[in-house]
């Protein structure tokens, strides 16, 4: 009896130390975030044959880069307008959307030191943030058209003792404005500079 109750005592003890380590191994819970899609502001009707969209920009995946940590990469995010917004109405050429720079840099700030450093809170970490997109209209011939070039930048700081699910919000948030910025200022180029080939 005495061994018995020995044994239920010991694989009691095995099953709660397994528990806790599986603990140990879960990951902490990640907030969702919703999908960037720009269809509701209404399609940007070209006069070519085709739209093609060119992914120049390759994040370098490596300090102080984190653009491939956003939940929605600023890259992704000016991918998704393109194929949102502009639309092949036309018969002959090609509209180019080039995605050149799509980056997020971390760029660490100073923190206080000291005995002041323990009862003070710092901001951490500045992300500068920039996307640049060309589009460029050729003829069937390769022949050029027309072309605008648009940028939009942000910069954004966080808290020292923000939160993995905090810090991603911030990320996202700075794409979303971002993207707002770079909307605003292809329109403005494409209505200045390829009015003649909007339908």
């Amino acid at each position: 009896m005495k061994r018995f109750s020995t044994q239920r005592f010991l694989g009691v003890v095995l099953v709660l130390a397994g528990g806790l380590l599986a603990a140990c191994d879960t990951p902490p819970h990640r907030d969702p975030f919703p999908q960037l899609t720009y269809a509701h502001l209404g399609p940007i009707n070209l006069d070519v044959a085709q739209i093609a969209i060119v992914d120049a920009y390759q994040p370098p995946m490596a300090d102080p880069h984190v653009e491939q940590d956003f939940p929605t990469p600023p890259a992704a995010a000016a991918r998704q307008w393109a194929q949102d917004r502009l639309k092949a109405v036309g018969s002959d050429g090609v509209a180019k959307y080039t995605i050149t720079d799509g980056s997020a840099i971390d760029v660490p700030l100073p923190r206080t030191t000291g005995l002041d450093g323990m009862i003070t809170q710092d901001q951490s970490d500045r992300y500068d943030v920039t996307v640049t997109v060309r589009l460029d209209l050729e003829n069937r011939m390769g022949n050029h058209r027309g072309s605008i070039t648009a940028t939009a930048k942000r910069s954004e700081t966080a808290a020292e003792d923000m939160t993995l699910n905090e810090r991603e919000k911030l990320w996202f948030e700075m794409t979303d404005q971002l993207m707002k910025q770079l909307n605003a200022e292809l329109e403005k180029q494409i209505g200045r500079n390829l009015k003649d080939f909007v339908r």
